[in-house]
This record gives C-alpha cells, sequence and structure tokens, in this order.
C-alpha cells in the first residue's frame, strides 16, 4: 500500500492492539499510540492477545505485534490470526529488536509486511503506524458499502475507468474490489497497484525521492504539487475489468517511463524495515493469484481465480 497523501484519521479514531511481553516497552509503545490520538488494547503475551482479537475482531484496525515474547511468540500469533477469516486481514506491524535479513524473511513469510525496530524513531513510527491504518481504513470503508452493492457489482463484465490523481486510485480500488468474491483480500493490494500507477509511473515519483519525502514529512505535499503541473496534469492512468467464469482480471496502464518492477516481487529483508516499497509484494503475495508486469514496467495485470459458479 501506498504511504502516499498520509493524513490523520479524522472521522474515526482507530483502535491499535499492543502486543508486548516487557511491563516498559508496552508502556512506552502505548504512550506512543496515544500521542497520535488511536485508542489503544494492551496485552502482555500472545494468548493473551488472541483472546483480545477473540473478543475485540471487529473493533481492532491495527495489531502492533513483538516478535519475540515468552511462550507465544508474535510469529505464532499471526500463523493462527491467518487461519482465522474474521482477523486475517488485520494489518499486523512485527516489532523487532534486529534487523538480521533471516530473521525479516521470516516474517515477510508468515503475511507480515510492516516492520519496525527498536528503539522507535519517531517520524519512522508514525508513518508506520500510519500506513497500517490508512489500510485498515480502506478496508472498513469497503465494508461499510458491500452488503449493498456486492450483487450489482456481480453483474459487470467488462469496464473501463480513466484516473489521474492519488485520491482517484483509492476510490476506485474501493469500488473495483466490490467486483470481486472476496473484496478484503483484493483491496490492499490493489489500492497499491492503482496508487503506484499514478504516483510512481505519472508522477515519476522515484523509490528514493519517495524514501526522502517521507522521511521530511512532504510527501503528500510534493504530490499535490505534481499533480498540478502541466508536465503530469494530463497523463492518466486506463483501468480495465475483465471477469469470465474462471477468473477476474485487472489491466492497469500509466504513461509514465516504467520501473525495474522485477525487484518489487518480492520483499527483499535489507528493504522491509522501510516504511515503504511492500505495495506489489503484497498484490502478488497476498492479494492476487497472477501478477504479470510488461516489460517497460507501466502495465500491469492482476489475476483473481474465481472458479465456475460464483455465488453473489
Amino acid at each position: 500500500m501506498s504511504e502516499a497523501a498520509i493524513k490523520p484519521v479524522e472521522d474515526k479514531k482507530g483502535r491499535v492492539l499492543a502486543v508486548e511481553d516487557e511491563a516498559t516497552s508496552l508502556a512506552i509503545l502505548v504512550s506512543l499510540l496515544e500521542d497520535l490520538h488511536y485508542d489503544v488494547l494492551e496485552a502482555q503475551d500472545g494468548r493473551e492477545a488472541l483472546d483480545i482479537i477473540e473478543r475485540e475482531s471487529q473493533n481492532i484496525d491495527v495489531i502492533v505485534l513483538d516478535k519475540v515474547m515468552p511462550e507465544m511468540g508474535g510469529l505464532e500469533v499471526v500463523d493462527q490470526l491467518k487461519e482465522d477469516p474474521k482477523v486475517q486481514h488485520i494489518p499486523v506491524i512485527m516489532v523487532t529488536g534486529s534487523t538480521k535479513a533471516e530473521e525479516v524473511k521470516e516474517g515477510i513469510d508468515a503475511g507480515v509486511f510492516y516492520y519496525m525496530t527498536k528503539p522507535y524513531e519517531d517520524d519512522v513510527f508514525k508513518s508506520v503506524i500510519t500506513s497500517a491504518m490508512r489500510e485498515a481504513n480502506r478496508r472498513s470503508s469497503l465494508k461499510q458499502d458491500l452488503k449493498k452493492h456486492q450483487t450489482s457489482f456481480g453483474f459487470i463484465t467488462r469496464a473501463e475507468f480513466t484516473i489521474r490523481k492519488v485520491q482517484e486510485a483509492e476510490d476506485l480500488a474501493c469500488f473495483l474490489a466490490n467486483c470481486f468474491p472476496d473484496p478484503d483480500r483484493i483491496l490492499s493490494g490493489l489500492a497499491c497497484l492503482l496508487v503506484n500507477a499514478v504516483e510512481h509511473g505519472n508522477l515519476e515519483i522515484t523509490y528514493d525521492k519517495k524514501s526522502k519525502l517521507l522521511k521530511e514529512g512532504s510527501l503528500s505535499a510534493e504530490i499535490d504539487r505534481r499533480e498540478d503541473m502541466a508536465k503530469y496534469s494530463k497523463r492518466s492512468v486506463h483501468v480495465i475489468l475483465e471477469r469470465n467464469d474462471d477468473e477476474i482480471r485487472v489491466i492497469i496502464e500509466d504513461e509514465g517511463n516504467g520501473f525495474d518492477w522485477q525487484n518489487y516481487m518480492d520483499i527483499d529483508p535489507a528493504r522491509a524495515l522501510e516504511t515503504h516499497g511492500r505495495g506489489i509484494a503484497q498484490a502478488n503475495k497476498i492479494s492476487f493469484d497472477e501478477l504479470h508486469y510488461n516489460d517497460k514496467g507501466n502495465i500491469v495485470t492482476a489475476v483473481a481465480k474465481t472458479g465456475s459458479g460464483i455465488k453473489w
């Protein structure tokens, strides 16, 4: 998911479950989260966390989870979450004291796409938490309309769209996710692909440039500036959705210069602790069954298998 235009949540005070076995560390974590105006639930071990999640699954937006804990560690908690459809899509931020590639890769393989290291750096902490909360808010927004509209979305066999701005990309992701039998699975990955097409494709904000802007806290302003520039304002992203009995595919084409997409289909453990750069891997590993780029890197085709006889 892109961290484009990160803003505090104004309509809804997000709720975070903080899981940390050491009392002082838990107190620090809770204080940092409350400073960002989130409601916080606390757990001091993995089993207590799972109990809270079972009771409060509808009221938890993000989980911040210590990797190393007695009795049940963070990865064991994640394994159990991934087996439960009610909670498997809650964004998990893994907290670790180690930056060793093999240890980070364990979490990536388990489906953890957000990482932070101790001691926390204020800017990184805020960016990662806000990014995960934005993912949760997208999913929540989708669910509010899903029951009313899912049957109608099932009638779509082919549709075309044109977008130009990051906000339009996010809105379209919520719309298109309804066209899939499992919108929760699709939403985050689809949003990443659409936002990337605008942000990295048409607006030409490179990975390194985005890292710098995030560190400065100026990414949103730079996106707004570029969206209004003559060089970029006429560029569009063309999106096609196609459905048949066996699959649904989304084809996204931007007017940018392309990029070296091969480096982003999986998360490089060396990049896992950074605050962005995980969206394509998330789409590839979790959201879709197939993900294909053209050689240039400005057209991506995302495929979700459905099988015949879809029930809507």
